[in-house]
């Protein structure tokens, strides 16, 4: 499994606008399989899981994706799993890490124009 955390700056709803309107920087087969928004004692969240084919390990790698918006900016948190080749333990993070680096590359990218 490969993991990012980090936090931003500005709104969550700008920043789920941003990645979704960019999601198609993370492959051309990705897939928004599910998202949920919501408040919980004040504190927006949005959470969604992403699929995407692995050429490398020819299956599917999943990307999952957790932002909270809190006083300090948007926390984003991101896990990436799947795409190994093996039946009973992982030879490799190919896929995973790679997903995760498009992903990071959009939030690095939003950082940057926004100035956050």
């Amino acid at each position: 499994m490969a993991k990012y955390t980090t936090t931003v700056g500005g709104s969550l709803n700008e920043l789920v606008a941003y990645i979704k309107h960019n999601e198609s920087r993370m492959g051309s087969t990705i897939t928004l399989e599910e998202e949920i928004t919501g408040t919980a004692d004040s504190v927006k969240y949005w959470v969604g899981t992403y699929e995407r084919y692995a050429v490398l390990g020819e299956n599917r790698v999943s990307l999952n994706v957790m932002l909270i918006e809190y006083s300090e900016g948007v926390k984003v948190i991101a896990t990436a799993s799947g795409g190994s080749q093996a039946a009973f333990f992982k030879i490799n993070h190919w896929s995973e890490d790679n997903f995760l680096n498009d992903f990071v590359s959009i939030i690095e990218t939003y950082v940057k124009k926004a100035g956050k």
